[in-house]
């Protein structure tokens, strides 16, 4: 136990002295867990920059007009006599999209005629697109009942039956684990898991970069390896649960994303995260040869590692092969079982494919990084 205890803080010596990987563990971390919350800080696009081009000019047409701009997802800014003009403004970036009200509008829409309404808007940047196209639609169809329901009581149809005929049911809608319908509460807890397990690699991979350029053996015999391997790893495990505690219980508070608080299941699988992460790099760390390897590694390798738990795009939609290869990186079944615990409110039974998955990754890196450390002894007494 002294010996375990004399390498934890042997450990601590290297860390305090290595300048880059505490700029990485300890200012990246926190600046990435701060910078990330900021952009996303309004949640929802709201009140995006349109345009209108009323070729009606009705009383009908300006009441649309001011409906549109009273939605929370769009702002009418102008109202333009032409296409082209509305072009024009678009191209400049003065304006994020610009709807076409036909002529003949309110005349089509009381002879009960189908009215052709355009948008237009780039569809390329999905989140404004979606805005816009919601605030649009949202208006469009509440016009057109509230026109249809008209017509039906000038027919003699009382209101209630109209407003019954016409929505005969009520559609009510209940956001499941993201009540804002927000992007920093979909996005924001998964990128902090992702945020950790990076810094950690790269930062551990920058270390054993540096052993493996000056030929410094882990320990002296090969029979501690193991311990030495499992020791040194702790000090960092240890060091990230500090960062771990901040993100989980006290950032949901800052940021208002919801957290289920189940201490027990989330801290196992964090901590199953970190050692399978730290035995993973020092597998993967054979090939670092000088100390910025990791640097250049990682940088390469972090757009796939996003994309591999399913964040940016679904699982399902992710060829099975690329599922199964994902598995074998530590985040992957991490944010899935932590994700579930904290946010969807899961008890450890219903996560307990990811602890095992995430067991078996640590017991797999954990015996590969002690064949790979008693590998490279042999090449450094070479």
């Amino acid at each position: 136990m002294k010996k375990f205890f004399d390498i934890l803080k042997n450990e601590f010596k290297t860390f305090i002295n290595d300048h880059g990987v505490i700029l990485i563990m300890v200012v990246g971390v926190v600046v990435y867990s701060l910078f990330y919350a900021v952009p996303y800080a309004n949640e929802v696009v709201k009140e995006a920059p349109i345009a209108v081009v009323d070729l009606d000019q009705t009383s009908f047409s300006r009441e649309f007009v001011r409906n549109l701009d009273v939605t929370d997802y769009v702002k009418v800014v102008e109202k333009l006599p032409s296409l082209k003009e509305a072009q024009k403004k678009y191209y400049e970036g003065e304006i994020s999209g610009f709807a076409i009200i036909p002529k003949d509008f309110q005349k089509d829409i009381y002879r009960g005629k189908q009215v052709d309404l355009s948008l237009y808007v780039d569809s390329a940047y999905l989140i404004i697109y979606k805005a816009i196209y919601t605030g649009v639609m949202q208006t469009a169809l509440e016009t057109g009942a509230r026109v249809e329901i008209g017509r039906l009581v000038k027919m003699g149809v009382p209101k209630q039956t109209a407003l019954a005929l016409k929505q005969p049911f009520q559609f009510v809608q209940i956001p499941l684990y993201n009540p804002a319908g927000g992007y920093e509460t979909y996005v924001y807890p998964v990128i902090l898991i992702m945020i950790l397990h990076q810094t950690l690699i790269v930062a551990l991979g920058m270390l054993q970069g540096t052993r493996n350029e000056k030929k410094i053996r882990y320990c002296k015999n090969d029979k501690e390896i193991p311990i030495t391997l499992f020791a040194r790893t702790t000090f960092y495990v240890l060091l990230y649960f500090l960062y771990g505690a901040f993100i989980f219980l006290i950032c949901p508070a800052l940021c208002r994303y919801p957290m289920c608080y189940n201490v027990l299941p989330l801290f196992v699988l964090y901590g199953l995260m970190l050692y399978a992460a730290a035995f993973f790099v020092q597998v993967i760390s054979y090939g670092f040869r000088i100390r910025e390897a990791s640097l250049m590694v990682m940088v390469v390798t972090s757009l796939v590692f996003i994309f591999l738990p399913g964040i940016i795009w679904p699982k399902e939609a992710i060829p099975q092969i690329v599922n199964v290869i994902s598995m074998f990186i530590p985040v992957t079944p991490a944010i899935d079982g932590i994700t579930k615990v904290n946010v969807q409110g899961a008890t450890f039974y219903q996560v307990l494919p990811d602890f095992l998955c995430l067991l078996f990754l640590c017991v797999l890196y954990f015996v590969l990084a002690i064949f790979v450390t008693k590998k490279l002894h042999k090449e450094y007494e070479k």
